[in-house]
C-alpha cells in the first residue's frame, strides 16, 4: 500500500469522480453548535472498501456487499459493471489503509447519522468500515472553472448584443425563432398524443419529466415515454372530451373557408417572425448614422424653401379673404343686399383648396 501524497490524491480523485464510491445528500451540524448546519455528501465506509478492492463500480443498485480476501467483491443484488481504477487494493486490509490515510489526510471525515438526511460531526475520528464519512475533497476543478469561464464569457457576449454585427443579430434571431417553432409543436404533438390516448383510458407521455422544475437537465429527459392506465372514473369527462373534438371537426368541415384563413394566419405569422416583422426597431442605417451630423441635401433645402413660400402666400391669400369678408360685412350692416354666409362659404373652400395643395 502507498502512502505518496500524489498517488493518494489519485485514488480520492477516482473515488470522488462519478464512477467511484455512490453519495448521498444529507444537512451536516456541528456537535453543541448551532447555525452549523451545511449541505455535504456522504458515504458508508463498505462502500469505499468495496471499490478500492476490484473493478466493480458500486454504482448500480448494490443493496448488501460481501467482502472477501479473494481480491473480489460479490453483490447479493446489484448489477456489476467493470471499470478502470488508478489503483486496485490487493486484499481488505490494504484497503482499509487507504481508507484510514484518506481519513487521515483530511480528504474525509467521520459523522453520525442522527435522523433521516442529518448527520453530526464525530468527535472519534476512527475507522470504521460501518460509520458514515462525508467528503472534504471536493475532487477536481477543471470542469467547473471551465464552466464558470463558459458563463463568464457569455454573460459578455449577452451584455455586448447591442454591438453585434447585424448578421449576428440575425442568425441569433432565426435560431431563437426555429428553437420556438420546434417547441410549440414538440408541446402541441405531445399533448394530442397524450389526449388521444387518455381518450382509449391510457396515459402516454413523452419526456414526462420534461418541465419538473426539481429535476437536473440530464433527468428531465428520463425517462423517455410513460405508459400507464389512466385513473378510474373519467369516463364523463372522457366523453365530453370526445363530444368537443367531434365538434371541432364538424366546424372545420362545415367553415371550410373561416378554418383556412385561419391556417393561412398562422402562416403569415411565422413568415413575420422569420422577417422580424413584429419588432419595431430602428434600421441599421440610422444606428450607423447615429453620432453622424446630419446635413440636408440641396433636394431637401428646395423642397423646405418651396414649401415655406407656399404657406406664406397662402397666409397673405387668408388675410386677404378675412379683409374682404369683414368689407362684406360692413356693407350689409349698411343696407347691402348681399349675403355675406356667401361670403364664408367662399372663404372656406379656398382655405381648404389651399390645405389640399399645401399636402400634396
Amino acid at each position: 500500500m502507498t502512502r505518496e501524497p500524489e498517488k493518494l490524491r489519485s485514488i480520492a480523485e477516482f473515488c470522488r469522480s462519478s464512477r467511484g464510491v455512490p453519495v448521498k445528500h444529507a444537512i451536516e451540524r456541528m456537535r453543541g453548535h448551532h447555525d452549523t448546519d451545511r449541505r455535504v455528501e456522504y458515504f458508508r465506509g463498505e462502500k469505499l472498501i468495496t471499490l478500492l478492492l476490484g473493478d466493480v463500480s458500486v454504482k448500480g443498485d448494490v443493496d448488501t456487499m460481501s467482502l472477501a480476501n479473494d481480491n473480489s467483491c460479490r453483490s447479493t443484488k446489484g448489477k456489476r459493471a467493470v471499470v478502470k481504477q488508478p489503483f486496485k487494493a490487493d486484499d481488505v486490509e490494504e484497503a482499509t489503509k487507504i481508507c484510514m490515510a484518506m481519513l487521515r489526510e483530511g480528504y474525509i471525515h467521520r459523522s453520525t447519522r442522527t435522523g433521516r438526511g442529518q448527520l453530526e460531526y464525530a468527535e472519534c475520528q476512527k475507522w470504521d468500515a460501518a460509520a458514515s464519512y462525508v467528503w472534504d475533497f471536493e475532487g477536481s476543478k477543471r470542469f467547473n472553472h471551465l464552466l464558470t469561464g463558459l458563463l463568464i464569457v457569455g454573460m459578455l457576449a449577452v451584455t455586448c448584443f447591442p454591438i453585434w454585427p447585424h448578421v449576428l443579430k440575425v442568425y441569433l434571431w432565426y435560431c431563437s425563432v426555429s428553437l420556438l417553432i420546434m417547441m410549440i409543436a414538440f408541446i402541441f404533438v405531445r399533448g394530442t398524443l397524450f389526449l388521444c390516448l387518455w381518450i382509449l383510458g391510457y396515459e402516454f407521455w413523452l419526456f414526462p419529466n420534461l418541465f419538473d422544475e426539481s429535476l437536473s437537465v440530464l433527468d428531465s429527459f428520463k425517462p423517455t415515454v410513460s405508459f400507464e392506465h389512466g385513473a378510474p372514473g373519467q369516463r364523463y369527462y372522457r366523453s365530453a372530451v370526445v363530444a368537443a373534438m367531434a365538434a371541432f371537426f364538424v366546424y372545420c368541415y362545415n367553415q371550410p373557408t373561416d378554418f383556412d384563413a385561419f391556417v393561412a394566419a398562422q402562416r403569415e405569422f411565422v413568415s413575420d417572425l422569420y422577417e422580424g416583422k413584429l419588432l419595431t426597431d430602428t434600421s441599421q442605417q440610422a444606428k450607423d448614422d447615429i453620432d453622424k451630423i446630419k446635413r440636408p441635401s440641396f433636394e431637401e433645402l428646395a423642397m423646405e424653401e418651396e414649401a415655406e413660400l407656399r404657406e406664406r402666400a397662402a397666409r397673405v391669400e387668408i388675410e386677404d379673404i378675412h379683409l374682404s369678408s369683414a368689407s362684406n360685412i360692413d356693407d350689409y350692416a349698411s343696407g347691402s343686399t348681399r349675403d355675406p354666409d356667401d361670403d364664408d362659404i367662399l372663404a372656406q373652400s379656398l382655405i381648404d383648396s389651399m390645405l389640399n395643395e399645401l399636402s400634396d
